[in-house]
């Protein structure tokens, strides 16, 4: 009795954890995202970051998962193409939905990298979508890669 009371309390803590930092690193993958998307706009107010890492944050934990399952025969039919618009689309309107931030388009201003140039180009609200989306998610898999 007290074994399975122990690996309950360390099984409870695992999870905890584990949606403590994706609360964490989806606040950090918002803020990041405003730094370099001028088309991904959030009012500079502590709850709505609060707000919409804990939205990011349910989804990555509550509903990729069973996604991935769902979506697997599509995802291998279609080399994920499937999963990214489903992403998007979770994305887009669970923040819409809670207007906590709005996406737009925006003028990437161009850059030079590494002796590759990118030019000046209009990005439309509707790619700023999954650009976000992908933004937003690559960095969440870098953080919990890296910690």
């Amino acid at each position: 009795d007290k074994k399975f009371n122990t690996e309950l309390i360390e099984f409870e803590y695992k999870h905890m954890k584990k949606l403590f930092r994706m609360i964490i690193f989806s606040g950090v993958a918002i803020f990041l995202t405003t730094l370099w998307n001028s088309g991904f706009i959030i009012k500079a107010d502590p709850m709505v970051y609060l707000k919409a890492a804990l939205i990011i944050a349910a989804v990555y934990y509550l509903i990729v998962p069973v996604s991935k399952l769902i979506l697997l025969p599509l995802n291998i039919l279609t080399l994920g193409f499937v999963s990214v618009i489903f992403y998007a689309a979770i994305f887009y309107f669970l923040l819409n939905r809670f207007q906590l931030i709005s996406i737009g388009e925006w003028v990437f201003p161009g850059m030079r990298l590494f002796g590759i140039t990118l030019t000046e180009m209009k990005i439309s609200g509707l790619s700023n979508i999954f650009i976000s989306s992908f933004s937003i998610s690559t960095i969440i898999n870098l953080l919990e890669t890296i910690i």
